[in-house]
């Protein structure tokens, strides 16, 4: 049977969607698949209006069900309350605070993804009511990250993105610790400085930025950086204040920009120095010393920060690009493709 439905398939078209909210907007990148071939695809950004997706995902949707055979949904959980537990049953459950039966699960070997169930339906009204044929926890994506390229010994893998970081230990193929970092400065109750950095992390940063407007302001006019401007005697003076102007944007754009990926890193630094702390300390782990890092890094991380956080966290590091719309939808494909 499974080969009449492979044969019937080659003649249908079928759209694979995936949203990811990010930034505060909605992210969609579709291919649609025609047979065992990518015959097309598509990106689109949608807003998001009080924690809610503009209506207009779902009238690209609508649209979309009249062009195609199939269209499936994926969407990427981005809920602060879900977990990642060493645990598979209720008594495991337990030693964590977490009532088993009030929870959605995914249990793996020997370990569970965990999501209230709350958190799913608050999910679907973010959605604007849209019920998606799949939701992937990042610590799903994350996981089949590890499996891709599995390492021997105890390592520490990150899925570092816009509004997360989230964190695995695995000593072998055994998960041993998860945490999630939900980083959106505007999450409820959320103090960045407070909650994220340290008080000498945030005193470092604030270092960073007084310095920086220091050697902005040591500028001062046009005669701290050289002679010979006598030639512009005869240059409009509002034009040269335009000029001036333009250039004063310029440079406080690109340190707000500097100032803001610092921020970023240190974020970064700080959460995976908190999950070390808490893998070490909490007893429900019995955390042994990890040797290393791996970072799969959907945003732009550079040799910079790798210097830095290897001086920071006293471990080797390894970052691995990767484009986290496509391995989303690269994830629904394979599933959906296997379930049929």
């Amino acid at each position: 049977m499974s080969g009449l439905i492979s044969w019937v398939r080659g003649f249908l078209t079928t759209l694979y969607v995936s949203v990811i909210i990010k930034d505060n907007q909605c992210y969609l990148y579709s291919r649609a698949v025609k047979g065992d071939k990518i015959i097309g695809s598509n990106e689109a950004v949608f807003d998001v209006h009080n924690g809610v997706v503009d209506y207009k995902l779902v009238d690209y949707l609508k649209k979309r069900t009249k062009q195609y055979h199939s269209v499936y949904l994926a969407a990427m959980l981005n809920s602060s309350k879900q977990w990642a537990l060493p645990a598979v049953d209720a008594r495991g459950f337990e030693k964590f605070n977490i009532s088993y039966n009030l929870v959605a699960k995914i249990k793996m070997k020997g370990w569970s993804i965990v999501v209230p169930d709350s958190e799913l339906t608050s999910f679907e009204e973010t959605l604007n009511g849209l019920k998606p044929d799949l939701i992937y926890s990042p610590f799903g994506i994350l996981h089949s990250l590890i499996k891709e390229s599995p390492k021997k010994g105890k390592i520490l893998y990150m899925l570092h993105m816009n509004d997360n970081n989230t964190i695995m230990i695995f000593d072998g193929e055994d998960m041993k610790f998860g945490a999630y970092f939900d980083t959106r400065k505007e999450n409820d109750g959320f103090d960045y400085y407070d909650k994220v950095f340290s008080k000498e992390e945030s005193a470092d940063l604030d270092n960073v930025i007084e310095e920086e407007q220091d050697r902005l302001s040591k500028l001062g006019g046009l005669g701290d950086i050289g002679g010979g401007f006598s030639d512009f005697d005869n240059v409009d003076k509002d034009d040269f204040e335009d000029i001036q102007h333009e250039e004063i944007a310029n440079a406080n754009k690109k340190l707000e920009d500097s100032v803001r990926d610092i921020g970023k890193e240190v974020t970064l630094i700080s959460n995976i120095k908190l999950a070390i702390t808490e893998y070490y300390q909490n007893k429900n782990y019995l955390g042994d010393f990890i040797e290393s890092v791996v970072i799969f890094d959907g945003l732009s991380l550079d040799n910079e920060f790798l210097i830095m956080a290897e001086n920071e966290l006293m471990l080797d590091i390894k970052l691995i690009k990767q484009d986290i719309d496509k391995l989303i939808n690269n994830m629904m494909i394979r599933e959906i493709c296997n379930e049929l």
